[in-house]
């Protein structure tokens, strides 16, 4: 009976990860994923492509994580009032259109609003994908359905480099956009055509769990009443979050903490196989293939980070990576030796890609439960706005002071919200932030 049930589990495990809806979904992670990565080893051709400096060629990289970031909100809006398979599938056109209009851009300012709706079209589906990931592992498998779907947007990390190179090399930027809002285009068909399953799976989850649903509800009139009535209510609801002040105080260091330190980091490595290339000589194959390991570190770390925040709680390991950051930042800029170089790119992956998740489940561990929702969205959307300037703001730099300094004097934002950490209980004392999660 025992290896019966446990062959039924592995089974059910086994059609979760490659059922048809659920790697379609993950398909459209990976390509929103990509919109991020495919940027920081493409500066150099669009920069030469376009005749741009690097304060322009960082505002296309900014533009997608500023328009990610205004939709992230609305993606979790739109998914409760229209659901989440008509949400993702909406985030899926709208990415596929924007990759190939990329590629065609005839000037720089067309490309640039181009790169601004991809970053918009990303953040609606992201939400929606999230949701429908683990509404499709139900309860029982949520963590294993997470875990799954955030291998597709891993691996993309991991082979961007490389897809660029090797577009860049043997064919041309532009053709990469083109091939992969086709590809995207596919699998938005392919989703379409499997939209009824997917639906399917929301009513049954909320069935299961006593709430409405926004997919296949046969009274569409009375469920959509419903839902907005219930959305009013929530927006009513979490005004809590700017008006106690306990909770205010709390979002805006948060916001400060969270955005100053990705502020540095989103800037650097946005910047870093330029740097490769134009102040170390290497090649723009090798430059690339040495920027993998950013990546690469920060997945080998993902685990440990998460066991040390438990073990000794978010916020020392956080100040302690953003020092060690800090300490990274100002020896990539002086080192030049091969062999360090790469020491430092794996540490700087180490430290650096896991402090966005510090931050965020501190966040969420520390808010009242009942404003989880309203206080992580603003948390979220606020503080992707501010590291979202950091690409535009290194390339800026770079213009007057060249990358070396410009990577130096990027690390103010990471100085800055490590100083916030240290200063913590002057500006939200340990018993209030304690107090918090008891409300």
């Amino acid at each position: 009976m025992v290896k019966s049930k446990d062959r039924d589990e592995n089974s059910n495990l086994f059609s979760l990860v490659l059922g048809r809806v659920f790697i379609l979904n993950a398909l459209f992670f990976f390509f929103q994923a990509l919109t991020k990565n495919l940027f920081p080893p493409m500066l150099l051709p669009l920069r030469e492509a376009f005749s741009i400096d690097n304060t322009q060629v960082g505002l296309l990289v900014t533009l997608v994580y500023f328009g990610y970031a205004l939709a992230r909100f609305p993606s979790g809006v739109f998914s409760d009032l229209y659901g989440c398979t008509k949400t993702a599938l909406a985030g899926g056109i709208l990415m596929a259109f924007s990759f190939v209009a990329i590629a065609l851009s005839p000037s720089y300012p067309i490309m640039a609003l181009m790169t601004f709706i991809l970053g918009l079209s990303s953040g609606i589906y992201v939400t929606a994908g999230y949701t429908l990931a683990v509404i499709i592992g139900s309860r029982k498998r949520a963590a294993t359905a997470t875990a799954a779907f955030e291998t597709f947007g891993i691996l993309a990390g991991l082979i961007s480099p490389l897809l660029v190179t090797f577009f860049v090399l043997y064919f041309n930027w532009s053709l990469l956009f083109i091939v992969s809002g086709l590809f995207l285009g596919l699998v938005t068909f392919l989703f379409y055509r499997v939209r009824s399953r997917a639906d399917r799976f929301e009513v049954e989850y909320a069935a299961g769990n006593g709430i409405p649903s926004s997919a296949g509800n046969i009274n569409k009139e009375k469920e959509s009443k419903s839902k907005k009535e219930k959305l009013y209510s929530q927006l009513k609801a979490s005004s809590a979050v700017f008006i106690d002040p306990r909770i205010r105080k709390f979002i805006i260091w948060s916001t400060l903490v969270g955005g100053l330190g990705a502020l540095s980091w989103t800037g650097i490595n946005s910047f870093i196989p330029t740097f490769l290339v134009e102040n170390r000589d290497y090649t723009y194959e090798t430059a690339n293939q040495m920027f993998i390991i950013v990546s690469l570190a920060g997945l080998l770390a993902k685990v440990a980070t998460g066991w040390l925040a438990d073990r000794f709680g978010n916020n020392p390991v956080l100040f302690t990576n953003l020092s060690i950051s800090v300490v990274l930042f100002i020896a990539l800029s002086f080192v030049a030796n091969h062999w360090l170089l790469l020491v430092i790119l794996a540490l700087l992956g180490a430290a650096c890609l896991n402090t966005n998740t510090l931050i965020n489940s501190y966040v969420l561990r520390s808010m009242p439960p009942r404003y989880q929702g309203a206080g992580f969205g603003f948390f979220s959307t606020a503080y992707t706005v501010i590291y979202s300037m950091g690409p535009y703001l290194t390339g800026f730099l770079s213009d007057f002071f060249g990358l070396s300094m410009a990577i130096r004097l990027s690390s103010f934002g990471a100085v800055a919200a490590a100083v916030l950490i240290l200063a913590a209980d002057r500006f939200i004392p340990r018993k209030l932030v304690e107090t918090l999660s008891e409300r």
